[in-house]
């Protein structure tokens, strides 16, 4: 009930809703703060679900020796959002205690990290392969 009331505040005051705080968490869960570009943080809301991938420089063993190439990886799936500060580009995220050591791992070494809204509804689970430039132009 408590978040159907806040998602109403939020559809008439923004601001207010706000000052109530964020979304309850689930039992189990732990809230994390991560930081985000402000243009991805544009259209996502309180109760909002997300993907969160990263973009890194992996190394592939090759019968030539070793190749280096930029892959980007979903590395979360179905993320619930419990607030967004869209002020300081920080958005409170929803995740169980053995997410939240993955996003803190690749959130800590300066990757590049990108927000994708899903649908509403959308909380089907995929297995997902990385993407590359290599696999594209094959």
């Amino acid at each position: 009930m408590k978040r159907i009331l806040l998602a109403a505040a939020l559809l008439a005051s923004p601001a207010a809703a706000l000052a109530q705080g964020p979304l309850e968490l689930a039992p189990g869960y732990r809230a994390m703060s991560m930081p985000f570009a402000l243009h991805q943080l544009r259209f996502v809301e309180a109760g909002d679900r997300i993907d969160i991938l990263t973009t890194f420089e992996a190394e592939f063993a090759q019968k030539t020796g070793k190749l280096k190439e930029d892959v980007t990886a979903t590395i979360m799936q179905n993320v619930r959002v419990l607030s967004v500060d869209r002020k300081e580009g920080i958005i409170q995220l929803e995740f169980n205690p053995n997410e939240a050591q993955y996003a803190a791992l690749f959130a800590a070494k300066d990757k590049t990290l990108w927000l994708l809204k899903r649908g509403a509804g959308d909380k089907d689970m995929k297995p997902m392969e990385m993407a590359s430039a290599r696999k594209l132009f094959r």
